[in-house]
């Protein structure tokens, strides 16, 4: 009696098999750390609560110089700590989707121009790109802030190649790294640069520190609309 063996798959539905395995896992891990960050909020937030609600009832003046003197540091750090929590839920929101984002065309060296204060040296010197105009202006005015924090007096330029804008801050050498805003010394700037990866990647961009000409520059890409 003969038998008949079993097929095996070929390599194209072994590969399509390992695809759908480490999607997955993707997907899963992506609600892991959903839940995780939604989890930590709520721990941060309770106490937190507590603590404000426990300085507005003490007055101004307690008539010890030590405590009059440590509440106020006590309280602007609290209300770090609760801006702090604010912007992480914003970004885990806009990371996971469940925070929309709108979709508008608007004229990206326009908002660039806003944002600075000043003209911004674009080419061309205008150009519409497609997406949420308040959220990318956030992020904008929250970048230009933490480079001119490292004493890098340049603006922003912006250039359209092809099929998108991109964005470029100058650096200081020393601080031509990706971890630029994580790095001692630079307070609270990760969370910016968390926020623009969040919104920017939503629009279908990237933000990254890159090297030209032996200078770096933080640079955002958009696409162009």
């Amino acid at each position: 009696m003969s038998t008949t063996e079993e097929p095996q798959p070929g390599p194209g539905a072994r590969t399509r098999h390992r695809l759908r395995r480490h999607n997955r896992a993707l997907a899963e891990l992506a609600a892991t750390k959903a839940e995780l960050v939604s989890a930590l909020l709520h721990e941060l937030r309770t106490p937190l609560t507590a603590a404000l609600g426990m300085l507005e009832m003490l007055p101004e003046r307690t008539g010890d110089p030590l405590l009059d003197e440590a509440l106020p540091l006590i309280a602007r750090n609290l209300r770090r700590i609760e801006r702090t929590t604010a912007e992480i839920a914003t970004i885990s929101g806009i990371e996971s989707g469940t925070i929309p984002l709108a979709r508008t065309e608007f004229d990206l060296p326009a908002l660039l121009t806003e944002v600075a204060g000043a003209a911004c040296h674009a080419v061309p010197p205008d150009g519409p790109v497609l997406g949420d105009r308040d959220r990318l202006r956030q992020v904008f005015d929250r970048l230009l802030s933490a480079v001119r924090a490292l004493d890098s007096g340049a603006e922003a330029t912006a250039e359209r190649v092809e099929d998108h804008w991109r964005v470029s801050y100058p650096l200081p050498d020393e601080q031509a790294s990706d971890r630029l805003f994580t790095s001692a010394g630079t307070g609270g700037n990760a969370m910016a640069l968390m926020l623009a990866r969040a919104v920017i990647g939503r629009h279908g961009g990237s933000v990254g520190v890159h090297s030209a000409g032996g200078t770096a520059y933080l640079r955002v890409v958009l696409p162009a609309a």
